[in-house]
């Protein structure tokens, strides 16, 4: 069923309220004149094979429908300037560079053989140069302190105001850390079996009602992991001053892939949780005794972040692949959250709401980025896209972070490969960077005209 927001814009994606985990993985693929269309995995298994056979119209034809699936995955659109550049379709390969270019991506299309029938023209060098340059680091971001732990093992991080202090949760071994300005880490909390805390992905804190909120399932990450385990998690709420347990809220038995990640929490004391093995968001009603199943669906399909507005009227859920879902809790809708041309939402890591505004830390792409996204006033689509910082020394898949007055700490370098590296905590302040401002399109168009007459002229 397609329902709308109040704006009128069409729901890519039905909300399902205590949705069927099961219902939402087995769902098929949608049919195309009677027959059911092809997966992602098979359509890229099939343009895989029509690379390697040069059959670039199959390329051409596999990407495009890979690009109309998940319109914000940049390889695809890659891959079609390269199919349409072997075509010798110029105007639409340079179409497609202009289109990447807008949204801030960087590419250098010479080191690619199959660009070279579009090479040599205006219109390619001076997309191609943007597209260089957008790789330079740009924007503000500075070294707060490196931790003296490993940044693969590091779930998530939260500002605890009643403390002073960071709240940071380790996944290898389930201690919750209070740590300085400084650095200095002291531990609050250590997983055993009286509190039965496993690796901690998620932290919450709600200094209203005085609670903290931990997301921890059994992982294999886990010191203490037992395979019998296995993709149990569950919500563990405890008191924020004394650390005193309360309630555990448990992820329904159903034989599934379970992984708990982050925490959101209203002004009202609903509780949202994310699993990430499974893409479905979990609440926790403020009167609530349990942990109900609330949104998810078969478009969805790699979670990494939440983030709520204080008044319970936006959900904002980050998928690696699909972009933002936009979840109106209170009217039960839901859509992709959509914007201009320079918006591009692919290998989000981590979401903040802060005054209306959206700070994305963006690090499944070329270049890895932190966005501020200003939302219209309805709160359902983007008006303005900024980059805060891009590309920066330190950034190596910079992951979650937390708002501390008027900055965003994350610690930058999740997916170093180094084996002795410590966790690097960065600063970005939320009001750095400035709007992405478009090419000269005068010029582009003139170079475009140019190049589709010497190309008619051959």
């Amino acid at each position: 069923m397609l329902v709308s927001l109040k704006n009128g814009a069409a729901v890519a994606l039905t909300i399902l309220l205590s949705v069927s985990a099961a219902n939402a993985q087995q769902a098929a693929p949608a049919k195309q004149g009677g027959k059911p269309a092809k997966s992602v995995a098979e359509l890229e298994a099939s343009a895989r094979q029509a690379y390697q056979d040069k059959d670039w119209v199959r390329f051409y034809a596999d990407n495009m429908k890979l690009h109309k699936q998940r319109p914000h995955a940049p390889d695809y659109v890659l891959n079609i300037v390269l199919a349409t550049s072997s075509l010798d379709r110029k105007r639409t390969a340079y179409h497609y560079m202009l289109k990447m270019q807008q949204q801030g991506l960087s590419y250098d299309f010479n080191e690619y053989e199959e660009s070279a029938n579009i090479r040599g023209t205006e219109a390619y060098e001076y997309m191609n140069d943007l597209m260089i340059k957008a790789g330079n680091p740009s924007g503000e971001g500075e070294t707060v302190y490196e931790l003296d732990f490993h940044p693969s093992h590091l779930g998530d991080v939260a500002w605890d105001e009643s403390r002073k202090r960071f709240l940071v949760g380790t996944r290898n071994d389930g201690r919750l850390l209070a740590v300085d300005d400084e650095g200095n880490a002291e531990v609050l909390l250590q997983a055993n079996d009286e509190n039965g805390l496993w690796s901690i992905d998620g932290i919450a804190v709600d200094a209203k009602n005085g609670r903290l909120w931990i997301a921890s399932s059994a992982s294999p990450d886990f010191a203490g992991f037992e395979p019998a385990d296995l993709n149990q998690g569950a919500l563990f709420g405890f008191d924020l001053e004394t650390l005193e347990a309360g309630k555990r809220y448990d992820i329904p038995a159903d034989r599934l892939r379970h992984s708990l990640g982050s925490v959101a929490i209203t002004g009202g004391g609903d509780v949202y949780v994310i699993d990430r093995a499974t893409p479905i968001i979990y609440r926790k009603p403020e009167v609530g005794d349990r942990l109900q199943a609330f949104a998810g669906g078969p478009q969805l399909v790699a979670l990494t972040d939440i983030a709520v507005a204080p008044d319970n009227s936006r959900l904002f859920v980050s998928d690696a692949v699909m972009g933002v879902l936009l979840i109106d809790p209170l009217r039960h809708l839901s859509a992709m959250l959509s914007g201009p041309e320079t918006l591009n939402l692919f290998g989000i890591y981590g979401i903040e709401f802060v005054d209306s505004k959206l700070i994305v830390t963006q690090s499944g792409i070329s270049p890895q980025r932190i966005l501020r996204l200003e939302l219209n006033p309805d709160g359902a689509t983007v008006a303005n896209v900024a980059p805060m910082a891009s590309a920066l020394e330190g950034f190596d898949t910079p992951g979650v972070g937390t708002v501390r007055g008027e900055n965003l700490y994350y610690f930058a370098n999740h997916g170093t490969a180094s084996s002795d590296a410590k966790a690097l905590l960065m600063a970005t302040a939320l009001d750095a960077g400035n709007d992405v401002q478009p090419p000269d399109m005068q010029q582009f168009e003139e170079a475009l005209r140019q190049a589709t007459q010497e190309a008619n002229q051959q």
